[in-house]
């Protein structure tokens, strides 16, 4: 590539260092600006697909995250009945491929070490108040300091649902918050929950508890419990031991598990935002990760679209001039997004929502649908993170790094 670009980037989450080490490495100037004011170890186990795992192999960097991660085999949900709604192994669409559960903090540590060494500058506790534009309508960044940063050639902006730089982007954007979130706790894991299984059990369409192998050297455990934001602060308030039944009403085998919790305070909450927008650029600005697309996180896909939003800006500027990459990052992007956007939004209520009926429905169809080998194959295909249709898939050259014997 001949030209190089001053860039800068909102964000430390997945999407952000990811972007910054495809572009540096690519000869670019690039800055990252976190409002943190340091690193931390936040954030819950969560499950990285083959999509997202692909994108980490292209970086060099799926050697480094090994030793932390579980190799997830399948996902398994039943009802509270114990009747079988999902039995997805990853072994439907190849033999190789397979997910990893893992921590947060635990990537977040390998891509910042390895944008580190890309050469980019990383600057904490900066938080980004204002976006002007200099007279060639390049961006221009003002922080909390009233410090001027830039003017930049191309602005990226990662900072996640909440994002504060999003309506100063000038694109379009409609942004809601769902009603249901979660509770969250990271343990060791007991003998009762597979270390290959993303185990969950749902009640009624109010009651869902999930367990995540997250690997790490200590062999941890991430345990899901669905709840409305709304009943949130009553919980706090609550009796520990009593929500402890309503989990084992779902999860028996919990029981040894859910001893490691003693204060409420050991659980995180968690908050999730609809993010739509008709494209994810504008005048030398793009938007990635969660900022650009936020969902709820019943299919698990929003670490593993960052990374591959990443991915794909960074080859459309090594393949366009500046203005046309922008372009065609939207535009590659545009069916894969809205396939998982659309997916979020109608599975989610079967699964988390006041509207019971669904929970009957879901629990006499889910069980035929998983019974049919083909639908049964296109719903791990959904889950792995290739899709871009209901019968349709990602093409082999937009899933970057992918291993050749893997078919999505």
């Amino acid at each position: 590539m001949s030209v190089s670009f001053r860039i800068g980037i909102i964000g430390s989450g997945t999407a952000g260092p990811a972007a910054a080490i495809f572009l540096a490495r690519a000869g670019h100037e690039v800055t990252l600006f976190e409002r943190a004011e340091k690193k931390l170890s936040v954030g819950a186990g969560f499950l990285l697909q083959p999509t997202g795992l692909a994108v980490l192999h292209q970086l060099g960097l799926s050697e480094a995250l090994l030793p932390h991660i579980a190799p997830i085999s399948k996902l398994y949900c039943r009802t509270q009945s114990g009747r079988v709604l999902l039995n997805l192994p990853y072994t439907e669409l190849g033999q190789d491929l397979y997910g990893a559960g893992t921590h947060r903090a635990t990537l977040l540590d390998v891509l910042l070490s390895a944008a580190e060494s890309a050469g980019v500058a990383i600057h904490w506790n900066t938080e980004m108040r204002r976006l002007s534009r200099d007279p060639s309508e390049r961006p221009v960044l003002h922080d909390q300091y009233r410090q001027t940063h830039g003017p930049y050639d191309l602005l990226l902006i990662c900072d996640g649902a909440h994002s504060t730089m999003r309506e100063q982007s000038g694109v379009p954007a409609k942004v809601s918050r769902y009603p249901w979130g979660a509770l969250w706790f990271m343990g060791e894991r007991t003998p009762d929950f597979d270390p290959q299984v993303l185990w969950q059990c749902v009640g009624s369409t109010r009651e869902l508890n999930g367990y995540l192998p997250t690997g790490t050297r200590n062999d941890l455990l991430s345990l899901f419990w669905s709840i409305r934001i709304d009943q949130i602060p009553a919980w706090r308030e609550g009796s520990l031991n009593d929500w402890k039944q309503q989990v084992l009403r779902l999860t028996p085998q919990a029981e040894s598990f859910l001893n490691q919790i003693e204060s409420h305070q050991q659980i995180a909450t968690a908050v999730y935002h609809d993010v739509r927008m008709k494209q994810w650029h504008g005048n030398r600005v793009a938007l990635l990760g969660d900022a650009a697309h936020a969902l709820s996180p019943q299919l698990g896909q929003g670490v593993n679209l960052a990374l591959m939003d990443a991915a794909c800006l960074a080859e459309t500027l090594q393949q366009h001039p500046l203005e046309d990459a922008l372009g065609q990052y939207s535009k590659r992007r545009r069916q894969h997004l809205r396939f998982y956007q659309f997916a979020t939004r109608w599975t989610t209520p079967f699964f988390q929502s006041d509207w019971l009926p669904l929970g009957w429905i879901r629990d006499a169809v889910f069980p035929i649908v998983n019974a049919l080998p083909v639908l049964r194959r296109e719903m791990t295909a959904t889950m792995a993170g290739g899709k871009t249709g209901p019968f349709s898939r990602l093409p082999q050259a937009q899933i970057p790094g992918r291993p050749p014997e893997s078919r999505l």
